[in-house]
């Protein structure tokens, strides 16, 4: 039993999402005759946000539904077929088979349907593997988070853990391949920190089993145990890497001590692009101290610009680019993987440029309410650079939006992926984040929240997906009550499979409605939704600024207006850009009743 000194202190950096809400959050609360100083390059409580948001169970990760089996010497005791059919437990492994595998196959998928057959009918006198065990468990589990079922999988994921408890401190493959399965369980169920502890577990096991250096074959090692070994640790590599850019927490792993050659897989091929990209952001955008914003842009371009390639190779892994309408199936599932990662690669880079353009907004309506103050003194116009910028955050927030709603339509498969609701809620802030400094965007900004919280509520309910949709309704009405989106009759009851055909009615199409759809005024909530359910959205090719203003394309010339902190009056370091969060509470008393 923890005792009363026993607290939870969690940091969340910079890229986290939990930064930008609280961002929000003292955006929102303060006061505009008096502001409260801002904390100066120190890390923040993030209490208040959380509550106003309701996102402390996200941000300590929510808890386990499950009985306590180690406990319960009736359930412990048991193998997995007293209490789950086979009928059951092969419809887990084929949602997870075509859902998550995509994004951990480091097994075949025969590897898991044989697994599941031998722990159903096991052979005489052959001791399961505890390994293997634990692995179809875990692919169970994340399978049945997908379905009707998904108490399960909660019940499964600590039976792997039970069965596996043995090998905590085994160094192998298959224990590297068990914590990365862990941490995908973890993230799906809204558990971001313990996600990471596991990922930093595996990374451990990783480099101590040699597996970011390029070994000689062994005689009886096979062609297949070869690339095994390749692709787990580069699987896993992007996993910790994306992850640990999400949470805005240092990477345990870097390519500089790394050997092993790059797998064949083309699909992995795209995703280590991505992460070559996202390693760039966390260390020059996030993890270096600059003396301009000017000097932050060029880096950022810089890193956008090596995602130009992104295209190419999803068309070689996938048969067709970032164009393309959301598909069926299994495909879909990679798909959306690809188009998910790439936008929000971007929106994080470029994010902090928005946050100094709303901090910018802000000053500016103070000085002209008060023209003698030191914002006065201050340059007035915004470098189209800077619009530049912050028009790549809320153009890829859209078109993350704008995807999955899309997605959503057509594959089941993609909808019921609960991780996308972190997407979703993101691209929603940003959005929201602009609206706040600038309500002349209302008409542009709202069909897009409305869209992203529509997406939400197709989902099956529970956590994150309720926190994510309850913070989006409370930053709405707390910035003005008209804002709030309110379900149309036909969506009130979503999870259903007539609610999916009525979606149908209506086709997806990747360039977006025309432009006689876009809203030119802000109409209620309900309005904005067709009979069918599924929103109008504005044009996704016009860039989201105010008075529909276009941003020409910038050089990076030498002559461009530069912008210091001396220049804006801020003093605190641009490094500091974004707000980083550490938060403790007594885990005997719990967080406060929401």
């Amino acid at each position: 039993m923890a005792s009363p000194s026993c607290k939870v202190q969690l940091y969340y950096g910079p890229t986290a999402h939990f930064a930008l809400m609280q961002q929000v959050y003292r955006d929102l609360m303060s006061n505009q005759a008096a502001q409260a100083e801002e904390p100066q390059g120190e890390v923040e409580e993030a209490g208040a946000g959380l509550d106003l948001f309701s996102f402390r169970r996200i941000f300590f990760g929510t808890p386990s539904e499950a009985p306590d089996l180690g406990k319960s010497a009736n359930m412990s005791g048991l193998p997995t077929t007293m209490f789950l059919s086979y009928g059951l437990a092969n419809t887990f492994l084929q949602r997870f088979l075509s859902t998550l595998f995509a994004l951990i196959p480091v097994r075949s998928q025969d590897f898991f349907q044989q697994q599941l057959d031998q722990l159903y009918q096991p052979s005489l006198g052959v001791e399961p593997d505890t390994a293997y065990h634990a692995l179809v468990l875990l692919a169970l589990a994340m399978g049945s988070l997908g379905t009707e079922h998904y108490a399960w999988g909660d019940v499964l994921f600590e039976r792997a853990k039970a069965s596996s408890a043995t090998l905590d401190e085994v160094v192998n493959l298959q224990t590297v391949q068990t914590s990365l399965f862990i941490a995908h369980y973890q993230m799906e169920q809204g558990r971001p920190n313990s996600a990471f502890i596991h990922l930093g577990i595996g990374a451990r096991k990783a480099i101590a089993a040699g597996l970011h250096k390029e070994v000689p074959s062994q005689d009886d090692e096979t062609s297949e145990s070869i690339e095994e070994r390749r692709a787990t640790f580069w699987y896993f590599y992007f996993y910790e890497t994306w992850i640990c850019f999400h949470l805005g927490r240092p990477s345990s792993l870097s390519l500089r001590d790394v050997t092993v050659t790059y797998p064949k897989d083309s699909f992995l091929l795209v995703l280590l692009h991505l992460a070559k990209a996202i390693s760039r952001s966390a260390d020059e955008i996030y993890g270096q101290r600059h003396e301009s914003l000017l000097q932050m842009w060029k880096i950022a371009k810089s890193i956008s610009n090596d995602l130009h390639g992104h295209d190419c190779l999803m068309k070689q892994a996938l048969g067709f680019g970032l164009d393309k309408p959301p598909q069926q199936g299994v495909l879909g599932v990679r798909q959306t993987v690809l188009v998910t990662l790439y936008y929000h690669t971007i929106l994080l880079t470029y994010r902090p440029f928005l946050i100094f353009r709303g901090r910018w907004q802000r000053d500016m309506k103070r000085s002209a309410q008060d023209p003698g103050s030191n914002a006065a003194k201050r340059p007035t116009e915004i470098p189209a650079w800077l619009n530049e910028a912050c028009a790549n955050v809320l153009n890829c927030a859209s078109a993350t939006i704008h995807h999955l709603c899309g997605a959503a339509c057509v594959n089941e498969l993609v909808k019921e992926l609960r991780y996308h609701g972190f997407f979703i809620g993101s691209s929603s802030f940003a959005l929201f984040y602009n609206l706040m400094h600038d309500e002349s965007v209302a008409s542009s900004h709202l069909p897009w929240i409305h869209a992203g919280i529509w997406y939400l509520s197709t989902v099956r309910p529970g956590d994150p997906i309720e926190s994510s949709i309850s913070a989006m309704q409370t930053m709405l009405k707390k910035l003005h009550p008209s804002y709030e989106w309110i379900p149309p009759e036909r969506t009130r009851q979503i999870h259903g499979a007539e609610n999916t055909s009525s979606f149908a009615t209506r086709p997806f199409s990747s360039e977006g409605p025309g432009p006689q759809e876009v809203p030119m005024d802000l109409n209620p909530p309900d309005e904005q939704l067709p009979e069918a359910g599924f929103p109008v959205l504005p044009d996704l090719q016009t860039n989201i600024l105010p008075g529909g203003m276009k941003v020409p394309s910038v050089g990076s010339g030498e002559d461009l207006l530069d912008l210091t902190q001396s220049d804006m009056g801020w003093d605190f370091d641009f490094s500091t850009m974004d707000l980083e969060e550490i938060f403790s509470f007594y885990p005997g008393t719990g967080p406060p009743a929401i």
